[in-house]
């Protein structure tokens, strides 16, 4: 903005709270109703334009010509200014469409006192403070001297609730406005300063900013995270219902010392980006039309879905059609590569125009909604622009026939199936689920797990506390036709007290590498995809690294983790791993459960002195009797307490039995770091020595000695 020395001077002046007749200097209103949103945050103050629709904003104006925060703000649809409270000087003030702001000659106000809640109806300014009360001032005799003095008007001085901001409903002509410690959305009375409870928005927070748009939504802008929050407030019915949930609307700016106004009378498309949102396209049941707080993403002329970039609408469908059903589509950005079955692994191929976070959602019900539980299918995938393929697992009780299907590309992540994204593209496509036959069958159960413990010093029994892994397992076989069609298995660590680090993957025994679908393999930490692919490269047998080294997924700060006494962490790493087949397997031909769960020795680390050189890949402990896998250097066998004779199948058991990892078929109690696992379950040398014949319940609580127990 160019600055004049006549600008100068006056900025000078208002810097120092000096009172100045607006006539002194051009001051032009609002030349419309706008539909922007106006935030103003700290101090000195800077004005925000906020795309209510989006949720994106940019810097409007840094100076307003005026020393300190100005808060307490309304649009006055009259004369369209804004009108507000600075908080340092004390002064009501009035801004013009340049934001600059001029101070206004008020009586009536308490000395010294701030107000941060305000708002203006019908050329009336009203203020709010909790403790000190309610007032309103006419600002109509400003129509002709813009110098007029004005006085404040109490109206009630019994002002209870814990407000931050309120604002004019446009059809009701009453203020509403959110307590900040309950939650609770009120109506206040502008005539008398009564209230009246309206119901509970479940959200808490400083809703330092609240504005309506012409339809009677209410929104809720939050300090703390910028959240925007809408408050379907649209009719009479709705407010005496007194269900006013506030539904995450958008992403705003995060902020202190803030207020906000706009022109109430003004739909929420902003009129400087006219068609410049893109809606999705499915039916209108699925949360596509604004009304419905519909998924949207302002256009960013970055980042899309396809090779061409999308066309801006005002609005999604509003009906029971798509827009691919009134010729208006859109969508080129997914292909569905293999087909969609239940209980099995589809191939989807994206096209993204550059890097960005991809989520969707699929109506496995066919309920009209994306809501269920289970209905996002793909969560914050990072893509790369060009082509990315992905891999979807259709729930084994998706409805068969015809459904939706919502993809959401964007540079934010975190989206749900509605609302508003500042950047990117919505694409809703239908989509056909075709019949499997599937079913499923688990190990140990569906919601079970057995507890598999590894002592890391073989071939020595050393310590032998078997906590130096302790995972709990579960695995999931899809069938369909008497064959395996696919496998999951799931993970979760719940302690490490190795002294070295170790790897753990799991071994598929007599199945062949050549066999596994490798385009739909996928493997999750934490629910996040790894980008590398799991399966183990120069191997016949298919076998998957979960991690190379576990001690880079746990959190430091204990040099055990989870076997010390001291050392209560949380538990912080789980996998799955989705493995499908080429050729499904026979039901006879599919190894046995738990398959083959091992741990090695991470390459290149040292793992004790019983060995010259690090060992690394070639060491892997397995359960007792499991063979290991071709990668193993069998020039460890018989080392020290091992008596392995793959000639008799014998593997990883000392003389007397006792094996170097443990399979328990209920969550276990582990021993604490050092403490022998003998002492800990004096049964299990029984149980060993009998060759599992005797004290087959060793492990339960009860027969252990507790001081020995993490």
């Amino acid at each position: 903005m160019k600055t004049t020395k006549k600008r100068l001077s006056l900025l000078c002046l208002l810097a120092t709270g000096a009172f100045i007749s607006t006539a002194s200097v051009a001051s032009e209103p609002f030349a419309t109703c706008p539909s922007k949103a106006y935030l103003f945050q700290g101090n000195p103050v800077t004005v925000y334009g906020v795309n209510l629709v989006s949720g994106s904003n940019s810097i409007l104006q840094d100076n307003t010509g005026m020393a300190g925060n100005i808060n307490g703000l309304g649009f006055n649809d009259n004369d369209r200014y804004i009108y507000g409270f600075n908080t340092t000087l004390f002064q009501v003030v009035r801004l013009d469409q340049d934001f600059q702001a001029t101070p206004l000659n008020v009586s009536g106000l308490p000395q010294n006192k701030t107000f941060f809640v305000g708002d203006v109806f019908n050329d009336t300014y009203y203020l709010y403070r909790k403790g000190t009360g309610f007032y309103r001032i006419d600002l109509s005799p400003l129509k002709d001297d813009p110098a007029s003095p004005l006085v404040a008007e109490l109206i009630n001085e019994s002002a209870k609730l814990n407000l931050t901001d309120f604002a004019f409903h446009p059809k009701t002509n009453q203020l509403y406005g959110v307590d900040n410690q309950t939650g609770i959305l009120y109506q206040l009375d502008p005539s008398n300063g009564n209230t009246t409870q309206i119901g509970d928005t479940q959200e808490l927070g400083t809703f330092g900013a609240m504005y309506f748009d012409v339809n009677g939504f209410l929104y809720l802008s939050r300090n703390q995270d910028g959240l925007i929050y809408r408050v379907d407030l649209s009719t009479e019915q709705k407010i005496a219902s007194g269900q006013v949930k506030a539904v995450k609307f958008a992403d705003g700016p995060s902020s202190n010392q803030n207020d906000g106004a706009r022109c109430a009378n003004a739909p929420i498309i902003d009129e400087d980006t006219p068609a410049n949102i893109d809606f999705g396209d499915a039916p209108a049941s699925y949360g596509t039309n604004l009304a419905d707080n519909g998924a949207r993403h302002e256009l960013d002329q970055l980042t899309w879905l396809g090779l061409d970039r999308p066309d801006g609408e005002y609005d999604g469908p509003t009906g029971a059609l798509s827009d691919d059903e009134t010729n208006l589509a859109d969508e080129d950005g997914v292909g569905f590569v293999t087909a969609l079955e239940p209980g099995l692994d589809s191939v989807i191929n994206v096209q993204a125009s550059t890097s960005a976070y991809l989520s969707a959602w699929f109506d496995w019900n066919q309920d009209g909604d994306f809501a269920d539980a289970g209905e996002q299918g793909i969560q914050d995938y990072p893509v790369n622009a060009g082509q990315n393929p992905i891999v979807l697992s259709v729930p084994v009780d998706a409805t068969t026939g015809n459904t939706w299907s919502r993809f959401r590309i964007s540079q934010q992540s975190g989206l749900n199936f509605d609302g508003g994204a500042k950047s990117g593209e919505v694409e809703d496509h239908a989509i056909t689920i075709t019949p499997s036959n599937a079913y499923l069958r688990h190990f140990p159960s569906e919601n079970g797990w057995v507890t598999l413990a590894f002592e890391d010093n073989w071939p020595q029994i050393a310590d032998y506390d078997m906590n130096d892994v302790v995972m709990r397992y579960r695995i999931t076989e899809v069938i369909a036709d008497n064959h395996i069609a696919k496998v999951i298995v799931a993970g979760q660590l719940q302690a490490l007290g190795a002294s070295y680090p170790s790897g753990f993957a799991v071994r598929l025994p007599n199945v062949l590498a050549a066999n596994i679908a490798t385009n739909k393999l996928r493997m999750q930490h934490r629910n996040r995809i790894i980008e590398q692919s799991p399966i183990e490269a120069d191997m016949l047998e298919a076998s998957f690294i979960i991690s190379p080294n576990l001690n880079d997924e746990v959190p430091t700060g204990c040099a055990y983790y989870r076997s010390q006494i001291d050392c209560r962490q949380a538990l912080d790493f789980d996998f799955s791993l989705n493995i499908s087949f080429q050729q499904p397997i026979p039901l006879s031909e599919m190894p046995a459960v738990p398959y083959d769960p091992f741990i090695f020795a991470t390459p290149g680390r040292y793992h004790g002195d019983g060995f010259d050189t690090h060992p690394g890949r070639g060491l892997e402990i397995h359960l007792p009797d499991q063979a290991p896998t071709e990668k193993f250097n069998r020039d460890y066998y018989q080392m020290y307490d091992d008596t392995s004779d793959p000639q008799t199948d014998r593997y990883f058991k000392t003389n007397n039995n006792l094996p170097w990892a443990l399979m328990i078929f209920d969550s276990w109690q582990w021993p604490k770091e050092r403490a022998d696992l003998l002492d800990a379950y004096p049964q299990f040398r029984d149980f060993t020595e009998s060759g599992g014949q005797q004290s087959l319940d060793w492990f339960k609580p009860s027969h252990a000695e507790q001081d020995h127990l993490y």
